[in-house]
């Protein structure tokens, strides 16, 4: 699916159910009602909503308002640069280009394509900001569900035209990439980072105690209006809206999560087939990992990790943190035949204070 489409209207109770788990939990759970001084700022961004709390805030009706409005423009100004929806963003710009065509990008911009080219070489590839092509060839892209499984030939045809490898960002600022219909499409990334940019206006305000949520990418900094840790659900990756447990996010950590229960179908032989593809084979992951949870100090990271690790799976995957992000957490749930296993890492429920989750 490309970046930032509409707003989907497809399952308002689930909204409102992750809505709830990700900014009530921390209150639901002790039993407390919201200080009075909180306050909740909601709205609609990159194709879904948006939520942020600011503990304790002395802020009045006035000032909150400016607030809102200031977050809003900075979110927009995520959308121009990068939203595939938008036929005159910088993204959209770059997608019509010519190989060898250099395109100035926003410093913005130049810093979600660094980082998601230094993911993708860290991971081998399982995160690829070019894999669009392919995704849309398996029915989650513009052209809608296929009648069967691709053949063998358009996979082929998609897969030349896919590949992180293909792209440059130049020392001045400019993106280029050596193929002409190469796209660039960073959904995978991109609303992670648009929490962490509403993160920074919020620091720079002043805020010091807030929790800031995109679809589910979540930041929190300082603590609630209890004193305490943000407290963030992590669902079971079904269709209960159950949790699986509790993640207490510290020291201004972020958690992204990645699953295949939300956006599937299944084709033509009853095989479920996910909406996110392993560049490396050019197919949807097809092994037994659910949702993948990641831990780390940004939200672009987690969002991105998200992804690669869903693709990778707890078998590479948790050599790879080890290895190459060791301030990064990551919690695997993975299907048996009664319910879910997890796989985390070491440092996932000792150092992020991970709980299971209450018995309702």
């Amino acid at each position: 699916m490309g970046v930032f489409p509409r707003l989907r209207r497809g399952k308002p109770w689930k909204l409102k159910i992750e809505y709830w788990i990700l900014n009530i939990l921390f209150l639901a759970l002790s039993a407390c009602s919201p200080p009075p001084r909180d306050a909740l700022l909601t709205g609609q961004t990159m194709g879904t909503s948006y939520s942020i709390r600011l503990a304790a805030s002395p802020l009045g009706r006035g000032d909150l308002r400016r607030l809102q409005a200031d977050i809003d423009a900075a979110l927009a100004e995520v959308n121009r640069q990068m939203s595939t929806y938008l036929s005159d963003s910088e993204i959209s710009r770059f997608n019509r280009a010519e190989a060898d065509e250099p395109v100035a990008i926003s410093p913005d911009f130049q810093h979600v394509v660094r980082r998601a080219l230094e993911i993708a070489a860290a991971t081998g590839g399982a995160f690829d900001p070019t894999v669009g092509a392919l995704v849309n060839l398996w029915g989650f892209g513009p052209d809608g569900r296929p009648c069967a499984a691709p053949a063998a030939e358009p996979i082929a045809a998609a897969r030349a035209i896919t590949g992180w490898r293909h792209l440059l960002l130049t020392p001045d600022g400019q993106l280029a990439k050596d193929i002409p219909d190469l796209r660039l499409d960073l959904g995978a990334i991109a609303k992670g980072f648009g929490v962490d940019r509403v993160a920074e206006l919020l620091r720079a305000r002043g805020r010091e105690h807030f929790l800031v949520e995109i679809g589910g990418e979540t930041l929190g900094v300082g603590r609630n209006g209890q004193g305490e840790s943000w407290r963030v659900g992590v669902l079971k990756p079904d269709e209960s809206a159950d949790l699986q447990g509790i993640a207490r996010l510290t020291g201004g950590r972020a958690i992204a999560t990645s699953g295949d229960y939300r956006n599937f179908y299944r084709d033509e032989t009853g095989e479920l087939r996910a909406h996110i593809v392993d560049p490396r084979t050019a197919a949807p992951v097809g092994h037994a990992v659910a949702s993948v949870s990641v831990l780390a100090g940004d939200c672009l990271t987690a969002d991105a990790l998200a992804t690669a690790l869903f693709v990778l799976g707890p078998d590479e995957g948790l050599p790879l943190l080890a290895e190459r992000f060791p301030d990064v957490e990551a919690l695997f749930l993975v299907r048996t035949g009664d319910g879910f296993r997890e796989i985390a890492s070491p440092g996932f429920a000792a150092a992020l204070r991970y709980e299971p989750a209450p018995a309702l």
